[in-house]
């Protein structure tokens, strides 16, 4: 004859509700962490694509989120609690070098394209659409909505996406400064050309007879003149 068992008394319900609360703020603490470490790496990815730089993320952090979150599927609430600061800030950590990186090189290559943007009004060469997509990109950084698309929405298939988004970038980049740029290519005044993409100042007392005389004849003349007014 079974016994039915005896009801929970107020004090352990309250208990209860207690631990699911606090369950509940773990796992959604974990989730929050767990995304920042995606975002990371997917930046990561998408950046030495189209910056072409290296980012290394260490894999300390990355190890810390997969224990926190087999703690999480075994229902090892007091293990996760010991250790989600201690993953929070190693995540962290993580995401603001791989920002602060990020940050540094784009600003380095959107001095590059502003000078594209200014020699192609010029000498029209790029629809300006691409250039301003890449300018875009580098001043906003908007990248979620290129990579977080299509119905797949696991890790690799977002580690794809970001891979493709970064190389179409990096191609359109590549295209505009070769279509403005390559003319100029093995000229006498390829290195102005590169001075001014750079935005450096151009002085007129450094361009040589050669070099005057071939921006005379080239497309360049107008703007050489406003550049050096």
């Amino acid at each position: 004859m079974s016994t039915e068992p005896e009801p929970k008394s107020f004090e352990e319900q309250v208990e209860d509700i207690y631990q699911q609360y606090r369950h509940k703020k773990l796992e959604s603490r974990l989730e929050e962490i767990a995304e920042t470490m995606e975002e990371t790496v997917l930046q990561q990815i998408l950046a030495e694509e189209f910056l072409q730089t290296s980012i290394e993320i260490d894999e300390e952090a990355k190890e810390a989120v997969q224990d926190a979150r087999h703690h999480l599927e075994n229902n090892e609430y007091g293990e996760l609690n010991s250790i989600i600061n201690t993953v929070e800030e190693l995540v962290a950590d993580q995401e603001r070098r791989v920002s602060n990186k990020i940050h540094e090189e784009r600003i380095s290559m959107n001095s590059m394209v502003n000078g594209m943007q200014r020699l192609n009004s010029r000498v029209e060469r790029v629809s300006e659409a691409k250039i301003e997509a890449i300018d875009e990109l580098l001043d906003n950084w908007d990248w979620k909505g290129h990579v977080y698309r299509g119905e797949d929405t696991s890790l690799e298939a977002r580690k794809s996406h970001a891979a493709e988004f970064g190389q179409d970038m990096r191609r359109f980049f590549e295209e505009a400064r070769d279509d403005i740029f390559g003319p100029y290519e093995g000229t006498p005044i390829e290195p102005i050309v590169d001075d001014l993409l750079s935005d450096d100042p151009l002085y007129l007392e450094s361009l040589k007879d050669n070099q005057i005389e071939e921006l005379r004849r080239s497309d360049l003349e107008s703007y050489v003149k406003l550049s050096l007014s």
